[in-house]
């Protein structure tokens, strides 16, 4: 029987991997990091993270609650306006596309009536490029066409730290970060750190119907 995720409560977060899990060893690696900092007070707030990954069994995500404070972070490495995220950093790997992942997180049970954050926790994936929407806009968008109307989606303005760090002497805890373009780095909380999607604009042909490919 596939391990049911513990119910959540207004801290928990729910890391969702869209690759194997033999893929992505960093990913549940840091998030174990994560929730063993929270547990011995090196970060700010005691969160549990249940790690679902594309090939674990059956549907986990049905078992999420209907807070509003609860989020499903995305896994994975991108770049700004990049429709896609890879399972590392630097070649050779595999790139799944916004839409791949969209699919993939209904496949393992996720809920029209969910009612939490699609936190994109990826680089750069609030921002877009000249050409395309940023990532956590497409995801936003395909989900929103979907029927998932009762979420949102969250993306971020610059690089993000991978786990949790030390800012600087003025505070107590250690945080998750983001680098922003200006050169300041702040806690992910920060307004500055991320932008809020709805999902209510079309999504540009070029960009239906992407594929898994391999990352070169």
């Amino acid at each position: 029987m596939p391990k049911k995720i513990r119910q959540f409560h207004i801290v928990d977060r729910c890391v969702f991997i869209p690759f194997t899990r033999a893929e992505a060893p960093d990913f549940i690696a840091e998030a174990e990091e994560a929730e063993q900092k929270g547990a011995t007070g090196v970060a700010h707030r005691n969160r549990k993270f249940d790690v679902v990954c594309y090939d674990d069994p059956g549907t986990p995500l049905k078992d999420l609650g209907f807070g509003l404070t609860t989020r499903i972070l995305i896994a994975g490495h991108g770049g700004a306006g990049d429709p896609y995220v890879s399972n590392v950093d630097t070649p050779p790997g595999t790139e799944v596309p916004y839409n791949v992942v969209c699919d993939r997180m209904i496949e393992k049970g996720l809920q029209k009536r969910y009612t939490g954050a699609i936190s994109c926790d990826v680089c750069y994936s609030g921002v877009k490029s000249d050409a395309n929407p940023s990532f956590a806009d497409l995801v936003s968008r395909y989900l929103n066409h979907k029927g998932y109307v009762l979420l949102h989606t969250i993306g971020y303005n610059g690089a993000m730290g991978a786990v949790h760090e030390v800012i600087d002497a003025e505070h107590k805890y250690e945080h998750r970060v983001v680098d922003l373009a200006s050169g300041e780095t702040v806690k992910t909380s920060k307004w500055a750190a991320w932008k809020h999607y709805s999902g209510i604009w079309s999504i540009p042909d070029r960009l239906k119907n992407l594929t898994v490919r391999p990352f070169t």
